[in-house]
């Protein structure tokens, strides 16, 4: 798919890449989220938001690591530090998960052709209690 208006996005990445500091979980996931869904290719923004993310992964709602990973994965950035980082704060953060959260997660480690089958399988045995 072809981005609209391709001047506005990249002005906008030139800007986030300046304030990526001020930004809070919600703010990188969000960024990370509108420009996978755009289809805009911006390797440096994704890379900057991986950095960013790794000091506030903590921070992050169940909601924004699903959105971060499903992001950077649909623009098949590859971020292996920012997905092992992820994958162990989602672990301690399952319980809070929704099914759809789950789900994206676990679409976007699989997309990534993640190689920890036992966090795989954590997701999936989260999803089944909440099932029951």
């Amino acid at each position: 798919a072809s981005v609209e208006a391709p001047a506005l996005f990249n002005a906008i990445a030139d800007a986030a890449l300046t304030k990526l500091d001020g930004f809070n979980s919600q703010n990188l996931a969000n960024t990370a989220w509108a420009f996978a869904t755009a289809s805009v290719e911006a390797p440096a923004l994704f890379n900057a938001i991986a950095d960013a993310a790794l000091t506030k992964l903590d921070g992050f709602t169940p909601q924004a690591l699903a959105n971060t990973t499903w992001a950077f994965a649909t623009a098949s950035v590859e971020a292996p530090a920012l997905f092992n980082a992820i994958a162990d704060v989602a672990l301690t953060k399952l319980h809070d998960f929704t099914s759809q959260a789950l789900a994206n997660i676990a679409w976007a480690f699989a997309c990534i052709g993640w190689p920890n089958s036992d966090f795989i399988v954590s997701l999936l045995s989260s999803s089944g209690r909440k099932h029951q």
